[in-house]
């Protein structure tokens, strides 16, 4: 299993010296203005908690470095119209990459976290050396497409995949050498000396959930989970607004949750994952319909689960499914929960994701800001105000 590298901060939240402090109110500042599309400096002020003078020093420090833009002016209301900034898309970048069982994305964000480029290509399980060719590949062929600001501002890489991607042999269709390529010692740092640049690693469930944080159907969530239907079913869990990993880094691991089977049980991966469908099967009705119910009901089992312990405010179900199919099984999986739920369960809210299929490959490329600039988004929530409206 990889290492797991944690989003940290230069200082813990305390704010043990002066230096740590700044770098972390900048990335409030610059995290606020990414989830509000836009913000004047008594906005930031307001939300973050900051004074009135600190956030002005920030806002124009940040500004001044190229990574805020003045993007307008807000009127109406008492007093001289207000300035709002953006984040300045422009001046960084990030590749983000999902490494899976039988697909590797890769995904290129501007420093606003918006798709530059993205490629995505099936291949027989990768070994590591071959999906460092295919990152060098797609870094080559669009690193000299960007502008220079763009390039020299690069922030590294996030490299998103399933934790134990070895494991579950006889379902994925391996040999026992593949899977022992990803287990080898020195993997990690195979990984930064082949890219050259700062590569951070995250279960591929927790990166798709991220991606639904940041820039999806996770907006304004402090905890919920996240389904990811694919070939194998895949999670994430967010909670008090940043990513639960646990102990091993494998909180919100669904595939090895238990579902029942008659008078036994057996996981959520025999249940809830793609590969069970046969060839076609999403297009016709009778493997589809039969697969459909055999999945809700169990999400509907790990949910009524997750729930009960958790208190959760919404579950976002994504993954590689066409949105109509999402749809569908949203609805099994309410009427399921309606029927099975016991009466003292606080149903939560089933979202469907916005990012789809790519989730783990935008939260991938979110990694690298993320663990830069962004801090833990609950104090984001404390204060909310409507994204800006600016005259332009």
């Amino acid at each position: 299993m990889l290492p797991i590298i944690e989003a940290g901060f230069l200082v813990n939240k305390r704010g043990s010296n002066a230096v740590g402090v700044r770098r972390y109110n900048e990335r409030l500042i610059l995290a606020t203005v990414r989830r509000l599309n836009g913000a004047s400096k008594a906005d930031l002020s307001r939300i973050t908690g900051l004074s009135p003078q600190a956030a002005v020093r920030i806002v124009e420090s940040l500004a001044e470095e190229g990574r805020l833009i003045k993007a307008g002016k807000r009127t109406g209301g008492m007093g001289q119209p207000s300035i709002i900034y953006r984040i300045n898309g422009d001046s960084g970048c990030t590749i983000g990459v999902e490494i899976g069982r039988d697909r590797l994305t890769c995904t290129m964000l501007d420093f606003d976290g918006r798709i530059i480029a993205y490629d995505s290509a099936s291949t027989a399980f990768p070994s590591p050396a071959s999906a460092v060719e295919q990152i060098q590949s797609f870094a080559k062929h669009h690193m000299p497409l960007l502008r220079k600001q763009q390039r020299e501002g690069f922030l590294g890489f996030g490299i998103a995949m399933p934790w134990f991607i070895g494991e579950w042999r006889e379902e994925a269709g391996i040999a026992a050498h593949q899977a022992a390529a990803w287990a080898a010692p020195g993997l990690e740092e195979f990984f930064q000396s082949e890219l050259g640049g700062t590569a951070i690693f995250e279960n591929d469930g927790n990166a798709g959930a991220l991606a639904e944080l940041m820039s999806g159907a996770g907006a304004g969530l402090t905890n919920f989970l996240y389904i990811h239907i694919g070939n194998f079913i895949g999670g994430g869990l967010i909670l008090n607004g940043e990513i639960k990993r646990g102990k091993n880094g494998n909180a919100g691991a669904l595939a090895s949750m238990p579902v029942p089977k008659g008078a036994d049980f057996d996981f959520l991966l025999h249940s809830a994952s793609l590969y069970q469908l046969p060839s076609g099967g999403e297009t016709a009705d009778a493997p589809w319909d039969a697969w459909v119910t055999r999945c809700a009901d169990a999400l509907a089992f790990t949910i009524i689960g997750a729930n009960s312990l958790l208190d959760l405010d919404a579950v976002v179900i994504g993954g590689t499914l066409p949105q109509d199919k999402l749809t569908i099984l949203q609805a099994h999986i309410h009427d399921t929960l309606q029927h099975a739920a016991p009466r003292d369960f606080f149903c939560p809210e089933l979202r469907i994701g916005y990012n789809g299929s790519k989730a783990p490959a935008i939260g991938a490329g979110l990694l690298p800001l993320f663990s830069t600039y962004a801090p833990n988004l609950t104090s984001l929530l404390k204060g909310d105000t409507a994204p800006a409206q600016v005259e332009h």
